[in-house]
């Protein structure tokens, strides 16, 4: 943790990653817990002990980020170089060309402050490389090292990387940057020599240099399908979409269990038959559909087989340009959801049973719902049991009906640009649970009914409970 920049927010997601990479996590024993379990108990364990601070909780209480006091840090820095853990290096201090004679250390912190840097690692021992880069780009790295387990180098780009990966076997984590406006295929020949590789992160760019104008990449990125055959990848991770070639365009198709947990940003994504087989232990998924009107439609994508990802816990979907009025959403989701994020997918009103009755779900967040017509909502007890957190946008919602009992664990609900609907249902007012309201660019009817709900929960006790009020419209 040393190695993260002074002041920083950790990201929970990446350390817990870094931390599976270099071998530091067990499975409990007798114990199902995925490794990133474990490292999610020993991160809530420095948290209670106070080694660690809290930056970001997620919308059910699970931490997204934290930080380390200055003072614990600097004696982190210390110990890590006393005992040949990690060392640091930094082009304000160093020219960026070590040599093996010099340095013993098997863990390297890079801290680039400089535009277009270039580094050399010339000594073999070197395992694990975290190169920080205070948003500058790193002209090229070079490693001279076999054994290396992990390289998160997020502003290198792939074609200047000195380093023949294809011969670095012990790889377990990979990050880099893919510039799509000079680059339009995937290196895929070469990182899929990794047996080892568990994490791969691609930060997508389109055009670097100073001065030069950046190129738009109209398409994303193919990548073959036979990236799920890897046998240790558990995490592809995306910050922009790419493309997933169909299995069933490989005749000698072998259908295997894949150990992937985790795919973002997925685009146009299949649901076909043999992806599903492959993806029995997908727990994440993020998907975006680029959709014409009269051109596509849902049986183009299979959604009838969504369901069958029986592991599925987290689950991201965004529609793009036009759809159909017509085209409405009717698909089961996966029983074990526990979050679930909607953006303009056309998911009618009157079918919300079918989100309410997930078993799991704790987090919901709707936004700009693609409907067709003006509806109203009522609630039904036994759904909704284990719901936290829900955002909305109450597209086309004139009236909403519900009693307490219909979310008995809510404890926070954000109501974003809900222009239709006049008022807050009374019912919200009364439950036990809820700590937060926040209303962003509501009109002042729904605004009045918030601070209605917000003095009933005063009056009976719940001194904890928030209001936020975001832009009111007149």
């Amino acid at each position: 943790m040393a190695s993260f920049p002074e002041d920083s927010e950790i990201d929970v997601s990446k350390l817990i990653k870094l931390w599976v990479a270099e071998g530091f996590l067990k499975p409990y024993d007798q114990s199902k817990c995925s490794l990133e379990d474990v490292g999610e108990h020993y991160l809530e364990d420095l948290v209670n002990r106070s080694l660690l601070s809290v930056r970001k909780k997620g919308p059910y209480g699970k931490l997204e980020s934290v930080g380390i006091h200055d003072m614990l840090r600097e004696i982190c820095i210390t110990k890590a170089e006393e005992e040949g853990f990690l060392h640091q290096f930094s082009s304000k201090t160093n020219s960026g060309i070590e040599s093996m004679e010099i340095n013993p250390h098997r863990r390297l912190k890079i801290h680039s402050t400089r535009n277009f840097q270039e580094w050399s690692i010339l000594y073999s021992r070197v395992r694990s490389i975290l190169l920080f880069s205070e948003g500058y780009d790193v002209r090229s790295i070079y490693v001279c090292s076999r054994s290396i387990a992990v390289l998160d180098a997020p502003h290198v780009l792939w074609s200047k990387f000195e380093l023949l990966v294809s011969t670095s076997v012990h790889l377990r984590y990979l990050a880099f940057a893919l510039d799509l406006s000079s680059s339009h295929t995937f290196p895929f020949s070469s990182i899929s020599k990794h047996p080892n590789l568990e994490t791969l992160v691609v930060r997508v760019t389109h055009g670097l240099g100073r001065g030069r104008e950046r190129e738009r990449y109209r398409g994303p990125l193919q990548v073959p399908y036979e990236i799920l055959k890897m046998p240790r990848l558990r995490h592809l991770i995306w910050d922009a979409s790419f493309h997933l070639s169909n299995p069933l365009d490989d005749k000698g198709l072998i259908v295997h269990e894949s150990d992937i947990q985790t795919m973002e940003t997925v685009r146009n994504f299949r649901f076909d038959e043999e992806i599903i087989k492959i993806l029995v232990n997908l727990k994440k998924l993020q998907v975006e559909y680029h959709i014409m009107k009269n051109r596509d439609t849902w049986d183009d994508f299979n959604f009838d087989e969504l369901f069958r990802l029986r592991n599925l816990e987290d689950l991201e979907m965004s529609m793009l340009y036009y759809l159909d009025p017509s085209m409405v959403w009717k698909h089961a989701f996966p029983t074990g959801l526990k979050r679930l994020y909607l953006r303009c997918v056309p998911f009618p009103w009157e079918n919300m049973d079918m989100i309410g009755s997930l078993p799991n779900l704790q987090v919901l967040e709707m936004i700009d719902m693609r409907v067709a017509k003006v509806s109203e909502w009522t609630t039904a007890e036994d759904q909704f049991l284990q719901l936290k957190y829900f955002r909305c946008t109450l597209d086309f919602l004139i009236m909403w009906e519900m009693e307490k009992e219909h979310f008995p664990c809510l404890e926070s609900l954000i109501l974003v640009g809900a222009e239709w609907i006049n008022e807050i249902p009374s019912g919200i007012g009364e439950i036990d649970t809820l700590q937060y309201l926040e209303l962003m660019y509501c009109k002042k009817s729904l605004v009045d009914s918030a601070r209605r709900i917000e003095k009933e929960q005063r009056e009976n006790g719940n001194s904890a409970f928030q209001l936020r009020v975001i832009v009111q419209i007149i």
